[in-house]
């Protein structure tokens, strides 16, 4: 008699095979959408990063320079106070255009690089100038720099250059000054002959090319700082640059140097007024106000520095929406009469 076989093994159904490619369809759905979002956070945390240093670049670099204005010049150390900063809408270097809008903002000063030291002597033997202690590595050779006489506010010596810097140099807190110089702003170089014209308490002041004519031109003038904002290229609507400009003393209408100092900063002054770069000016009478008439009578100034994420990358409204970052200080301005 033969047996029959019974098969006991069982397959899945059409209707299981479904339900497990409709269940690892939504697991697989939502690891992907946590994949997505995980990765939306960290690119806009990554840009938020940037804007936030960014605004303190901007705001560290505005704070230094407007504490520098005025110190060791004559005149008044604002020369224009805008409440917020021209643009140059096509990126010429000027705000002359008519697509262009605004003033810059802009001060005079002794130095761009905001470097100087006090004179305490000069070397007798004619080898440079003795400053103060720890002053003398911010001078390296064939900087350029030129003697101002606190007392006074003058240039008195033409552009000299740093020599070759040794051992001893250092040791003796000493700048030496080159005798046969490289620059060619620099027309004379420092002679021996003429030890004894620079006196204890002078102030040795950094240049760079193109930022001061020699001390014996008629049209010596101190150095003047512009800041202005420029649209970002390739960045969106809301995204301008912070440019820091340094005027070049033979022809005013250029700059000897021009630097960018910071980017995502808004600039809409008709929906959002309130993120843009925005100056105030505090007066000697205490009052405060964007537009004063007398910038003599400016003794510090209040900055209100926004930051946004770009709205064509992470700020877009189906990314994550732009993300706005601020800062506000108030600067004094070390140099004003009467301050």
């Amino acid at each position: 008699m033969a047996l029959k076989r019974i098969n006991t093994s069982k397959g899945f159904t059409l209707v299981e095979l479904l339900v497990v490619m409709v269940i690892m369809g939504l697991v697989i759905t939502s690891v992907y959408s946590l994949f997505l979002n995980s990765k939306k956070t960290a690119n806009t945390s990554e840009e938020v990063v940037d804007v936030q240093q960014n605004v303190r670049v901007a705001m560290e670099t505005l704070v230094t320079d407007i504490r520098m204005a005025g110190f060791l010049v004559d005149g008044t150390p604002i020369i224009t106070a805008p409440a917020t900063l021209g643009v140059d809408d096509n990126d010429d270097g000027d705000l002359d255009d008519t697509e262009d809008s605004g003033e810059y903002f802009s001060f005079q000063t002794c130095s761009a690089r905001k470097t100087y030291a006090r004179i305490l002597n000069e070397d007798a033997g004619g080898a440079g100038l003795i400053v103060e202690a720890d002053m003398a590595p911010l001078f390296v050779e064939e900087d350029l720099v030129t003697i101002i006489r606190p007392t006074t506010n003058n240039s008195i010596f033409d552009l000299l250059e740093v020599d070759y810097v040794t051992v001893d140099d250092r040791t003796n807190n000493r700048i030496p000054l080159a005798t046969s110089p490289t620059n060619t702003d620099d027309p004379a170089g420092y002679a021996v002959a003429s030890v004894g014209s620079i006196k204890a308490g002078d102030m040795i002041v950094r240049k760079i090319d193109d930022e001061a004519l020699p001390a014996t031109d008629p049209n010596y003038a101190p150095t003047i700082i512009r800041y202005w904002l420029r649209p970002a290229a390739n960045g969106g609507s809301n995204n301008f640059e912070l440019m820091r400009g340094v005027v070049n003393a033979a022809a005013p209408t250029t700059f000897a140097e021009t630097s960018l100092i910071a980017s995502n900063i808004p600039n809409d002054a008709v929906n959002h007024p309130d993120q843009q770069l925005q100056l105030t000016y505090l007066l000697e009478d205490g009052t405060e106000t964007a537009a004063p008439a007398d910038l003599d009578q400016i003794r510090a100034i209040r900055i209100n520095i926004s930051g946004q994420t770009d709205n064509t990358k992470t700020g877009l409204d189906n990314y994550s929406g732009v993300k706005t970052r601020n800062l506000q200080t108030v600067v004094k301005i070390q140099n004003a009469f009467g301050g």
